[in-house]
């Protein structure tokens, strides 16, 4: 709910190789502005999406830990931190 309100329209729930497919397709869209996607996803990146992932600049892509917390070392850390880290830009 709380992400309808903030404007998201879209998610996926998909892990793996199709979630690496799926978030190539996201990449090449011009109508998707912000991508949030866990940690466990990009472990199943290859090089080349990776590269393509970093070099964006839109769409940003913000990596989160998963539900899980199956993140060695991951912190506890609030998606607008995370957004405001990647973009540099507070969504307050």
């Amino acid at each position: 709910m709380g992400f309808r309100l903030a404007g998201v329209s879209e998610w996926y729930t998909v892990e793996g190789a199709e979630g690496a497919k799926k978030l190539s397709e996201l990449l090449g869209r011009d109508d998707v502005g912000i991508i949030i996607a866990s940690n466990s996803l990009r472990k199943a990146m290859d090089w080349k999406l990776q590269n393509r992932v970093e070099s964006s600049s839109k769409p940003i892509v913000v990596f989160v830990p998963s539900r899980a917390g199956d993140e060695e070392g991951a912190e506890e850390t609030s998606l607008q931190d995370l957004i405001r880290r990647s973009i540099g830009i507070n969504l307050e």
